[in-house]
C-alpha cells in the first residue's frame, strides 16, 4: 500500500467531517496508520512528514 492512498482516503475522510485543518488531517492520518498496521497491511517506505502530509491532503482536497 503507497501513503498516497491513505492520503486520499483522509481527503475523502476530512470532507465528510467538513474539518480540513492540519491538526484534524494528522490525528486521522495517523489513525488510519495504525489501523492498517494492526490488519496486517504494510506501507510502502516514505518520507512523509507531518507538514508535507497536510500538504498532500489538501491537494486531494482542492482537487475535488
Amino acid at each position: 500500500m503507497k501513503i498516497g492512498d491513505v492520503q486520499k482516503a483522509v481527503a475523502k475522510e476530512c470532507l465528510f467531517l467538513g474539518d480540513t485543518s492540519k491538526e484534524n488531517i494528522s490525528a486521522i492520518t495517523k489513525i488510519y496508520l495504525n489501523q492498517l498496521k494492526k490488519d496486517g497491511h504494510t506501507l510502502r517506505t516514505h518520507k512523509q512528514t507531518l507538514n508535507s502530509n497536510a500538504t498532500r491532503v489538501n491537494f486531494f482536497i482542492n482537487q475535488r
